[in-house]
């Protein structure tokens, strides 16, 4: 059969496209400061060259920071299309297929287009002796949206800003999310060195928007507007937004959607886009991005609530416990916890704590990333962990197990159902492949066509 014959042929090519870009990763977590990071920036403009510039002629929205980004560029993307305008996105890490990681008009991209791509980016990187796989994942996103013929693309970067790989064109508008400590080993051990680095992406002449962010960080944003005779807009002065939706509700959410708010009515009210009013709030209300703040009801929990988000460091640990424990004041609740080796786990695992004689029991568990702590050697960490609360730490071999477990600690508490919460959190992978375990066992549990559904990739470290 013919039709057979070339959907192999297809699922092969794009199999081998996607191992192409990710052969050279590092997946031991052991990447430290930018190993000449002046010599990488020059061969992957010369790489962008021997490509033709992709990219050049897109007005771009260019985001930055350490946690939100994903969010803000998922809702820029959603705002866009609201106005009437063909829109690429580019997002990492992806959480069920590597096609999430870039969008054509909020559809994911084809394997065709992906091996299309991948095969002129090859040719490409070898000429200039070699990429590193998220510059090569960044051409083929290009690449992909230059043939798809959108007029705007939404740009998350990587990793930092100054010398990340989205950072090689000038945006219409740049947004900077939240600062925290994550990739330490990379970006700085303090929050001024972090934070220069995503205030890289300011140019000249390009306005920036940020959400509120501490002092330090604020002092070294405004220094490099000030250096770039660039605008700067913060925290306090973005627009007011609302009604949200639940996933949205949480603070450092609601931040998130003020900033992609202002960063669209920056490019409209310029003349760069149809100023539609409503379209942000349309947008708000029809954007998805699945695992922030995302509540589900397995039946695996017995009418109790799962709360799933993929918060890995520990400024978003921090908030979304802050989040839970107003949203679900008084709620007893047992915390499912992975985490990767290059996290911080220890101040993961104090934030948790946080929650007091709230905690129920902790279920540690351990995602299938080569950088996944061994679920035994997470509970010990947590066992050992200083602090007052001293919940019991179980064991789970799967993300299923883990939710039985959860409903029986919680059971073994006799308060009714509606007074328990179950929380999934502490890697993008684990919440990942909790939505994956769950479209198995229960699949109206998700909606049709959730990418939870789509046959499984192996988890990629970016």
């Amino acid at each position: 059969d013919r039709m057979a014959a070339a959907e192999a042929e297809l699922a092969t090519a794009y199999a081998q496209a996607v191992r192409d870009i990710f052969f050279n990763a590092d997946y031991t977590g052991g990447s430290t400061r930018y190993q000449k990071p002046q010599e990488c920036w020059d061969r992957f403009e010369a790489m962008l060259d021997h490509l033709g510039r992709p990219g050049a002629a897109l007005k771009l929205i260019h985001i930055a920071g350490t946690n939100g980004k994903g969010t803000t560029s998922a809702l820029c993307e959603r705002m866009l299309r609201e106005c009437g305008v063909r829109v690429g996105l580019f997002t990492s890490p992806h959480l069920h297929v590597f096609r999430e990681r870039i969008r054509i008009d909020g559809a994911l991209v084809s394997r065709e287009a992906v091996v299309s791509a991948m095969a002129r980016v090859h040719a490409a990187s070898l000429a200039v002796g070699g990429a590193s796989p998220f510059e090569k994942l960044t051409a083929v996103a290009l690449v992909c949206f230059e043939a798809s013929g959108v007029e705007w693309v939404v740009l998350e970067t990587g990793l930092g800003g100054r010398w990340d790989a989205t950072n090689h064109f000038k945006p219409a508008v740049c947004g900077i999310c939240k600062i925290g400590f994550d990739h330490m080993n990379v970006l700085g051990s303090t929050l001024r060195e972090i934070a220069g680095e995503k205030a890289g992406i300011i140019k000249p002449g390009v306005p920036a928007f940020s959400v509120l962010q501490e002092e330090e960080a604020v002092a070294v944003l405004r220094a490099a507007a000030t250096a770039a005779g660039a605008e700067l807009t913060l925290g306090e002065a973005l627009p007011a937004v609302g009604p949200l939706p639940p996933w949205l509700a949480p603070p450092c959410q609601a931040h998130n959607a003020a900033l992609a708010t202002a960063l669209v009515r920056s490019v409209a009210a310029r003349g760069l886009l149809v100023d539609d009013p409503a379209a942000c709030a349309r947008a708000l209300a029809a954007a998805r991005w699945p695992a922030r703040f995302e509540l589900l009801q397995p039946s695996l929990l017995h009418r109790i609530p799962l709360l799933l988000d993929v918060a890995h460091n520990q400024p978003a640990i921090r908030a979304l416990v802050e989040s839970v424990a107003t949203t679900y004041a008084g709620a007893k609740m047992v915390v499912i916890l992975g985490a990767n080796r290059d996290k911080d786990i220890a101040a993961v695992i104090r934030e948790i704590l946080g929650l007091g004689s709230r905690l129920a029991a902790l279920v540690a568990v351990a995602s299938s990333h080569p950088k996944a702590t061994p679920a035994a050697e997470l509970a010990e960490m947590g066992r050992a962990a200083e602090g007052e609360a001293r919940p019991a730490w179980l064991v789970a071999g799967s993300m299923l197990e883990g939710l039985q477990l959860a409903a029986e600690a919680l059971g073994a508490e006799g308060c009714p159902a509606s007074g328990q919460l179950v929380l999934c959190c502490g890697s993008v992978f684990v919440a990942a492949e909790m939505r994956e375990a769950l479209a198995r066992a229960e699949p109206a549990l998700l909606a049709e066509d959730d990418w939870a559904h789509e046959e499984p990739e192996p988890p990629l470290v970016m």
